[in-house]
């Protein structure tokens, strides 16, 4: 049996996303605002600015532990960036690869989505290490294909093509 489950957002979710974006690897390695407040997280559920966001939680008690996302879809390549955060309370148990994988695993013909995609600072060794447990592999390096926050870095992109 799997460890993780993903859900769809809910309104229920907002407090504990606001305590997770609190994170300082959280606000380095992604986009969230600075600093994070509790409407931000209000938002961020009642907007759900992505492609499709879920829930990564515990499979027994339903405790979150973070967030995976398809962005978009890009319909001339049909390629799908994604991204993905744990809290602290999550780490170390491989959530997040785990996700990725149940994320993917959910993708229909009906999505027309070729590949999958993630952009990685260089300096994010433990996010390059899930995305690679993933089955994703290194396809190009370039400055600014991610950000450490709002600064450009050397980064990586990884692909799995479906």
């Amino acid at each position: 049996m799997n460890m993780f489950k993903l859900r769809r957002l809910e309104y229920e979710d907002v407090e504990w996303i606001f305590d997770a974006c609190q994170d300082e690897a959280i606000q380095r390695w992604t986009m969230v605002p600075r600093p994070y407040s509790l409407e931000d997280a209000e938002w961020f559920v009642e907007n759900e600015p992505e492609y499709v966001t879920m829930v990564i939680e515990d499979s027994e008690s339903s405790m979150p532990f973070g967030l995976v996302s398809i962005h978009d879809i890009d319909e001339i390549t049909r390629e799908a960036p994604m991204g993905y955060w744990v809290a602290p309370w999550g780490r170390g148990m491989k959530a997040a690869s785990a996700a990725v994988k149940l994320l993917i695993a959910t993708i229909t013909p009906d999505d027309n989505i070729q590949s999958v995609v993630a952009y990685i600072a260089e300096e994010n060794t433990a996010s390059r290490r899930t995305i690679e447990r993933a089955g994703f592999v290194e396809v190009e390096r370039g400055w600014g294909l991610a950000r450490e926050f709002l600064t450009e870095v050397m980064s990586i992109k990884y692909r799995k093509t479906l």
